[in-house]
């Protein structure tokens, strides 16, 4: 039969076990700060007497980096990886790096190492991200940045990746609010017309806009399929992306207008007032 706990007993336990979390989140980012710091060392040695091979000292201090990162950062729990960030924040802050809040940890380990300005810190981190991505050892980094044309062209094509998912989202978005509107449409169409022949779920009418304002029916599609609404939605949702870009570029262009006739009266009303 088993002793029962008294409330200060379980307090004491708990307190006990959170305190213990802490002393191993912090025993955690001390020793992998250690690690950055035996690593930076090297960098510095690199950059003092081993440029003649600058490349090879380089993928070897990038392949250490994703080494901490793949196998010992990520690996960490939510506190201890929590732990790290500040640290590695206080540091940096302390060295006279600015750190935002958004900047990633891998970022801030790139920083933390190679002491470098912010552009080329993203680069790096940029190269170790994509290793990550394609699953690239620690080992065996130098060799696949030789073969993926180097460290500039694996930088092109991930800022390239991600300008592509940023529009893929805005397009997604913009397919989002157009099937709303025809929703909406179903319930308050643009047009009612009635025309012999065209049937289905959904149909689709070429139409000619005349000078006039009149559309002219031209040729009907009659029981439309999913393929091809799903493409008229698609290229609708482009059309509106694109619409919204021109939108905003006028809007933009109007501003800078309204700011620039602004300031010459003003410039205008002083010399006057002179």
């Amino acid at each position: 039969m088993s002793t029962p706990v008294s409330k200060k007993e379980g307090s004491d336990q708990a307190t006990t076990a959170a305190g213990s979390g802490k002393v191993d989140a912090i025993l955690f980012s001390q020793g992998l700060v250690a690690r950055l710091d035996g690593i930076s060392e090297q960098r510095k040695q690199w950059e003092t007497t081993d440029y003649a091979k600058a490349n090879d000292g380089l993928y070897a201090l990038l392949s250490q980096c994703l080494s901490v990162y793949d196998s010992e950062f990520m690996r960490g729990t939510d506190t201890a990886r929590k732990a790290l960030r500040s640290e590695l924040s206080d540091r940096l802050t302390a060295g006279g790096v600015r750190v935002q809040r958004n900047s990633t940890t891998l970022t801030m380990f790139v920083r933390y190492v190679f002491g470098s300005d912010r552009k080329r810190a993203q680069g790096y981190a940029y190269v170790i991200a994509a290793a990550v991505s394609h699953k690239v050892s620690a080992e065996a980094m130098p060799d696949w940045i030789r073969s993926s044309g180097g460290i500039e062209e694996i930088k092109r094509l991930a800022v390239k990746s991600a300008e592509s998912v940023a529009r893929q989202q805005t397009l997604m978005a913009a397919r989002d609010t157009v099937s709303a509107e025809l929703a909406l449409a179903e319930q308050t169409p643009l047009a009612h017309l009635s025309l012999a022949g065209v049937t289905g779920d959904y149909a689709v009418l070429l139409v000619r806009p005349g000078i006039d304002g009149l559309l002219s029916v031209v040729g009907a599609l009659s029981n439309a399929n999913e393929s091809v609404v799903k493409v008229l939605l698609q290229h609708m949702a482009r059309h509106r992306v694109h619409s919204d870009a021109e939108t905003q570029l006028v809007a933009n262009e109007a501003q800078a207008l309204l700011s620039a006739a602004l300031e010459a009266s003003n410039n205008s009303a002083a010399a006057q007032a002179a």
